[in-house]
């Protein structure tokens, strides 16, 4: 359902990342990895949620494109149309006790949600979170009253470690990812288990968002209703060019 909302608050983390909270009065959300459908200045975009409750939601994104651009331009007290809780987002419920976070760039912002649901469900959290460099790091310290145990990498070795969130990740872990594919589908050949998010990559850069179908061994799915997060054994990484 559209309604309006107003942006509660803004924040520019780094370059050109950007955090707003929207006050929503009825959210609409339910389940981490699902999504927002932001209207503003007349264009929409859909974007994944980082924190919610019944009232608001806080998204963080890169004003990468000119729809993005238009939102970060937007002031606190500024109105946008949003249609929230899209999307089936991650069965928390169904993990087993000790989990795995993987994230890189905006699925960082996406699992955070997904680190809160395992906490209030009292599982063991380990995250992995991979960033271009030091200087682009962002939302680290929310993930560290957050999880269990974190470890952070960086592709050019300037925060300590050097390499992929993929070489960290044990063979054995259960898997709840959502970054870029290039990675996700790395992940996926070396775990056996996991859901993994397309939100921050398929679904964010789609020529039509109501429509963003993905090739699965269980037939042609909506990324947009059936997803973005589904069970990464489904994925036909192969359809999507990676």
């Amino acid at each position: 359902m559209k309604q309006k909302c107003k942006v509660e608050k803004k924040d520019n983390l780094v370059n050109s990342i950007y955090k707003m909270t929207f006050d929503a009065g009825s959210s609409g959300f339910k389940k981490p990895g699902q999504y927002a459908m932001i209207e503003a200045r007349g264009r929409r975009k859909p974007y994944q949620v980082c924190e919610f409750d019944s009232n608001r939601f806080t998204i963080v994104f890169d004003a990468d494109d000119e729809i993005s651009r238009d939102l970060a331009g937007l002031s606190v007290g500024d109105e946008v149309i949003i249609e929230g809780g899209r999307g089936t987002g991650f069965a928390t419920d169904d993990t087993p006790d000790e989990v795995c976070i993987v994230a890189n760039g905006m699925g960082v912002s996406e699992m955070l949600g997904v680190a809160r649901s395992m906490l209030m469900r009292g599982k063991k959290c380990k995250t992995i979170l991979e960033y271009p460099s030091k200087n682009e790091i962002f939302l680290l310290e929310s993930y560290k009253n957050l999880v269990n145990e974190i470890e952070v990498v960086t592709l050019d070795g300037s925060n300590g470690r050097e390499g992929s969130a993929v070489d960290v990740v044990k063979k054995g872990d259960y898997v709840l990812a959502g970054g870029n594919l290039d990675m996700l589908k790395k992940l996926s050949e070396k775990v056996d288990e996991g859901q993994f998010s397309l939100g921050s990559t398929i679904l964010m850069h789609s020529a039509d968002y109501d429509d963003c179908f993905l090739e699965t061994s269980e037939g042609r799915k909506n990324c947009s209703d059936d997803g973005p997060v589904f069970n990464k054994n489904i994925i036909k990484w192969d359809a999507l060019g990676v």
